[in-house]
């Protein structure tokens, strides 16, 4: 008789913990919180004391005093190599100071990096790291300053190419250096964003005033926010473009400007222009007339009639403005010139800073914070603030650069969302179509679609592009967006250079590699360019779930587990216990065996459920998540060897005997076990993730 068990007795008598404290930092360099990979950490330095380790450097005397007071510890664990930035950018109300250390534990020696105000009192650094390493960071306060709570920020870095790399001139946006607020008008609102321009190539970039030879500068607005629990990262705001005139020859990006007469932005120089001179709005020109990927343009540009505060600007509707926690919002900016293109130079044109948001619904302000991450167009922001969002680039022959964002999320149930986001860069033939395949037996929902809005005459015959959503069908196995074509509508609201077109849907299917495809609207070959995307699978039927890293519910004291590793919260090994099921889930030919591993030796109960906890994301419990839920049966205990076990084994009987199933009933599988010593909470349990799957016949 199979034994059906409740969660009371599960736990054996244990009180069900909800969220504790999350990771806020250890007083002491011995005795740090571990977290690791990219996201946001709390920390908490207000009763903390000041340690003697890492008091005096070099490196963190930037302001004549080289102490950090009240100082906190983490060891952070790199789950890639590459770039990291380390900040506390609009993450404190206090003057910290951030160091990093090569190794973790108590320092040493020198950090890698150290700093006090790298975005107004707040601290910024970037390092280099390598996978697996573990690197200290000490997070405390200005001396005198006192201490208080904030959070960590930890994103990947991109940094540009060094100055005097590529060959010919090279335009950057080196900083997007102050914002502009305006008043709204009617339904709108605009912000205008000033820029300082480097040039990082080895010849001096042409600056002619009243020609067709200088760069034009255009703004976007781009906003993250979840919705139904999955993230979206938009386009919401574009600007016109503002052409320049003159360039002096300050120095930002590099050293020894080769100053110039103005006429020409100078090796080595930097220019700056003012959000107010970048938002002037009689001098603002439509993007139709610019083709991003030659540098070429009309000269003088368009200037058909407008009116109203926002006109031009980097006008954005009020009802897009996200007042909820968890919105984010980027300012990107973007420099087109003609000999930067023609020296093959202009994928490295746009570059991005945050924002943080102020004001009413009915009157916004944005605000500046961090660094301005050079180079890097705002899409590539999405992966630092939505684990298990990836970029991908997409280079047409003869013509510009796709960037292609994707991310699915599991919404439990059997249900996945898949958000796609489509950047042109700087590609004149411009997309208009966008196709996803869909397996045979995948039911698709809430299919979804986002433009941006072009204005004020921005468009042939100085009417504006329409903005038409996009059509959307299903036939032949794909799911396929598409605007009108460029013979039946001139101003069709093709996916134009500089802007970011989302398309998404629900699907009962998890995902899998597969391709999307992008159609080109202006004629030429290729006609379409694909790339490696998440898709739905033909109908899997069997997954992993409910993962520790904190895509769904956070681990009760910050104990996530690595990004991407599918398993369960770090447990008292600092390792994460992993449930994956091999075999096959059939009553007739039933070879299923649950496998865990990463666990310490000692006790494992495998149990069985009906449900997903949370709908997918699990609910605090113990050290860990409890992923299976609904009516519950005790499958057995087995003892861990080396960290792992299974189950079945050694004559147990076949899984849907024990588990009592049948044919299409849907259950789902996990691991409870013992921890070797109490870790983060008073019990010493933990779990590993969930899995689910639908009995075959």
């Amino acid at each position: 008789m199979q034994r059906i068990f409740s969660v009371a007795q599960v736990i054996l008598g244990s009180a069900v913990l909800t969220a504790g404290a999350f990771a806020q930092g250890g007083d002491n360099c011995a005795s740090p919180t571990a977290i690791s990979g990219p996201g946001t950490f709390a920390f908490n330095s207000a009763a903390a004391t000041t340690g003697s380790q890492g008091q005096n450097n070099a490196l963190c005397n930037q302001s004549g005093t080289p102490g950090i007071d009240r100082d906190v510890w983490f060891t952070w664990t790199a789950t890639s190599t590459g770039s990291m930035q380390f900040d506390t950018c609009n993450g404190a109300s206090f003057d910290t100071k951030l160091a990093v250390y090569p190794s973790s534990g108590c320092p040493s020696g020198a950090p890698l990096a150290c700093n006090d105000d790298n975005c107004n009192l707040q601290s910024l650094v970037s390092v280099s790291v390598t996978s697996g390493n573990t690197y200290a960071v000490q997070l405390g306060s200005y001396p005198g300053s006192g201490g208080g709570t904030g959070s960590l920020n930890v994103s990947i870095f991109a940094p540009p190419p060094p100055c005097g790399v590529n060959t010919g001139p090279d335009v950057i946006v080196g900083d997007i250096q102050d914002i502009e607020n305006e008043n709204p008008t009617g339904s709108l609102d605009a912000i205008s964003l000033g820029t300082t321009s480097c040039n990082i190539g080895t010849v001096g970039l042409g600056w002619h005033a009243n020609t067709n030879q200088h760069p034009v500068i255009g703004g976007n607005l781009y906003r993250y926010h979840v919705v139904s629990g999955a993230g979206q990262f938009e386009q919401i705001g574009m600007s016109w473009l503002k052409h320049g005139f003159y360039a002096l020859s300050n120095e930002l990006c590099c050293t020894n400007c080769q100053n110039t007469d103005g006429t020409t932005l100078g090796v080595n120089c930097a220019d700056p222009y003012t959000a107010s001179r970048n938002g002037g709005q009689g001098a603002l020109g439509p993007r139709y007339q610019v083709n991003a990927h030659t540098g070429g343009f009309t000269y003088p540009p368009a200037n058909p009639p407008s009116s109203g505060t926002t006109a031009r600007r980097c006008e954005y509707l009020l009802s897009e403005v996200d007042f909820n926690a968890g919105a984010q919002y980027f300012g990107e900016c973007h420099y087109v010139t003609p000999d930067d293109a023609a020296a093959g130079n202009q994928n490295n044109n746009a570059s991005y800073r945050g924002m943080t948001l102020g004001g009413s619904a009915s009157n916004p302000v944005f605000s500046l914070t961090g660094a301005t991450h050079r180079s890097m167009s705002a899409i590539r922001a999405w992966p630092t603030v939505d684990v298990g969002a990836i970029i991908n680039d997409v280079q047409v022959t003869g013509d510009g650069l796709y960037l292609v964002g994707f991310h699915a999320t599991n919404l439990g149930g059997g249900q996945y969302h898949y958000e796609y986001a489509v950047y042109n860069m700087n590609g004149d033939r411009c997309a208009g179509s966008f196709s996803i395949p869909i397996p045979g037996g995948v039911t698709v929902s809430n299919i979804g679609f986002h433009d941006v809005t072009y204005r004020n005459g921005d468009g042939q015959a100085n009417i504006s592009q329409t903005s038409t959503d996009w059509s959307v069908t299903q036939a032949g196995g794909s799911l396929t967006w598409a605007c009108e074509t460029q013979g039946a509508n001139a101003n069709a609201n093709a996916l134009h250079w500089g802007t970011t077109y989302n398309f998404r849907f629900d699907a009962n299917a998890a995902p899998a590699t597969g391709n999307a495809t992008i159609g080109l609207w202006k004629s030429g070959s290729p006609g379409n360019v694909s790339t490696s995307v998440d898709v739905p699978s033909g109908g899997a039927v069997s997954y992993a779930y409910c993962f520790g890293d904190g895509s769904g519910t956070s681990c009760p004291c910050g104990n996530n587990s690595s990004p991407f590793s599918n398993a369960g919260c770090l447990n008292s090994l600092n390792s994460a216990g992993q449930l994956v099921a091999t075999g096959s889930a059939s009553i007739s030919g039933d070879t299923l065996v649950l496998n865990g591993s990463g666990m310490p030796n000692g006790s494992a109960l495998y149990f069985q459920g009906t449900a997903q906890v949370a709908s997918g994301a699990g609910g605090v419990f113990g050290d860990g998540l409890r992923c299976a839920g609904g009516t519950t049966v005790r499958l057995g205990n087995k003892t861990n060897s080396s960290g792992a076990s299974q189950w079945p084994s050694g004559g147990d009987p076949a899984l849907h005997v024990k588990g009592a199933t049948v044919a299409g009933d849907s259950r789902t599988y996990q691991t409870w076990y013992r921890n070797a010593v109490a870790f983060c909470q008073p019990e010493t349990y933990n779990l590993t993730n969930g899995w689910a799957l639908v009995w075959q016949p």
